[in-house]
């Protein structure tokens, strides 16, 4: 009896599997259709302002560019009629302009983590209670100083 042969696989691309998806071609195409968008929001942009755009996104008449900081939110709100302007081609209407927080702010959120002032500043708050004559605002101080859980340090040391 003959030895069978081994079959042998075709390997494929994964391209090539990814691109027989209707879903994964439709997801693409949105994909570059945004990366145009932002580019052409770029363009529109002094070269201060082009970096802290990071995402440009479409839906029906809108689109909806999202920038790194909330200051950069504030001064392309009111470039927002000249950019719906500018991208009026592509069927832009209105541009809305959110700002997404930064990783590093959002990593100091989710840490649960409470900043502890230091002995000094404790002393600091401490001393400046006592000769603060709005007798609220002193108390204030005070509860802030001792919820740290830290002694203050002598200042007179």
């Amino acid at each position: 009896m003959p030895a069978k042969r081994p079959v042998r696989l075709r390997s494929v691309h994964v391209r090539d599997l990814l691109t027989g998806s209707p879903a994964v071609m439709h997801a693409l195409e949105c994909q570059r259709r945004e990366d145009g968008l932002l580019a052409r929001v770029r363009d529109l942009l002094n070269p201060g302002a082009r970096p802290h755009c990071l995402q440009a996104t479409a839906s029906e008449d809108t689109l909806t560019v999202t920038v790194d900081a909330a200051v950069w939110a504030t001064r392309l709100r009111y470039l927002a009629p000249e950019l719906a302007q500018g991208l009026a081609s592509a069927g832009i209407t209105r541009v809305k302009i959110r700002a997404r927080p930064s990783d590093q702010r959002r990593a100091r959120q989710t840490t649960g983590r409470v900043a502890r002032l230091t002995p000094a500043v404790v002393a600091h708050l401490t001393a400046s209670a006592e000769h603060m004559a709005d007798a609220g605002l002193a108390e204030v101080f005070r509860r802030l100083a001792s919820r740290q859980g830290v002694p203050p340090i002598d200042p007179d040391r």
